[in-house]
């Protein structure tokens, strides 16, 4: 497969070999998975140049709502690093409020492969995400504000609705819809829709993903309508 793929498997592989089902207790529980994806999208645009990345995680959740966890994916900006890999940092905390949940949330975006002087891909991004749940929907909104983006592209927003219905205990539809806006870049709107089966350990996701980008905006040269599909294995 192409160097996002491949580079991209030790680190996922790494995730894999550390104990994730851990007794729950008043420290919590520690939960992981590994997978493929058929292309890698961020906010609409593709991280991946279109192609297959591994993809896997690490998430800590407390009973308190406090959470921190790692996310790493493949990744392919045909730079002159190579860059091939994205590592997510992140840590917050839940508030539920009967049936509505109110998230706060850090996160560090970082590129390792990556060592060109001067300014870097990587990234600061704090998060405010409120949840409402009425029987099988669920309903979402987050903004997201970022001080400084990659390559020193200044300040960005974002701000994101979202719905889910479960089908069945198994099934579930959910949408998205948002909007970017950035000081020294390309404004955009995004939105996906798809269905995602989940089995004990194994989930299959497939959606159609869309940007109102045309061509010659895109950062990483693939922006416009694709169907995605995503395979994890939880353990």
């Amino acid at each position: 497969m192409r160097a996002a793929l491949r580079t991209c498997c030790p680190a996922i592989l790494a995730l894999a070999v550390v104990e994730c089902t851990c007794a729950q207790d008043d420290w919590g529980r520690i939960y992981g998975a590994v997978g493929i994806t058929s292309d890698y999208r961020y906010n609409g645009v593709s991280y991946s140049d279109g192609s297959p990345a591994l993809q896997g995680y690490l998430h800590w959740w407390r009973p308190d709502g406090f959470y921190a966890g790692l996310w790493a994916t493949g990744v392919e900006f045909d730079d002159p690093d190579n860059t091939s890999v994205e590592g997510d940092l992140y840590a917050g905390r839940n508030f539920d409020l009967g049936s509505t949940r109110v998230g706060l949330e850090a996160l560090y975006t970082f590129f390792p492969d990556t060592s060109t002087p001067g300014p870097t891909y990587d990234f600061v991004q704090l998060k405010v995400r409120v949840t409402q749940s009425v029987r099988a929907f669920t309903l979402g909104a987050v903004s997201a504000w970022t001080p400084e983006g990659s390559y020193a592209s200044g300040t960005a927003w974002r701000v994101a609705l979202d719905a889910g219905y479960d089908i069945h205990a198994r099934l579930k539809v959910t949408a998205n819809l948002g909007r970017r806006w950035i000081e020294r870049g390309v404004d955009r709107s995004y939105w996906d829709l798809g269905l995602t089966a989940s089995g004990k350990h194994l989930s299959l996701d497939v959606r159609y993903v869309d940007t109102n980008l045309e061509v010659r905006e895109c950062t990483f040269g693939t922006c416009g309508a694709a169907a995605v599909a995503t395979v994890m294995w939880r353990f």
